[in-house]
């Protein structure tokens, strides 16, 4: 799979040392996608912005709040994960899709995105 970020150039055949790396080191940029193929993918985007919301969310969770959806390939379908997630909801996310456990999807509740 490839990993591409903000700031760093992509990464084909990426490693969960790697991946775990470079998600936690916070140097990637605002945002990573995760992909086995153009249409099966996953990824997170940093939302943070000067609102009460965001601030309160980075208060609780010491985690600025990230966007998380992925695409399913067989369904042409783009889902969202339901409100911010902290970085390492997105690193464990990333981390099963990495090596196929299928939990990552159970383990959160995913919408159909409007995109």
């Amino acid at each position: 799979m490839q990993l591409t970020t903000e700031e760093l150039d992509p990464i084909d055949d990426v490693t969960q040392e790697a991946l775990r790396e470079i998600l936690e080191s916070d140097v990637f940029g605002k945002f990573a996608i995760l992909a086995e193929s153009e249409t099966w993918f996953i990824q997170a985007a940093s939302d943070w912005q000067p609102t009460d919301e965001c601030k309160q969310f980075l208060k609780q969770n010491d985690s600025d709040p990230w966007i998380l959806e992925y695409h399913d390939g067989d369904t042409d379908t783009h889902f969202r994960a339901n409100g911010y997630k902290t970085l390492n909801d997105v690193l464990d996310a990333f981390t099963r899709y990495l090596i196929r456990d299928d939990s990552w999807r159970s383990n959160i509740d995913w919408q159909v995105a409007n995109v």
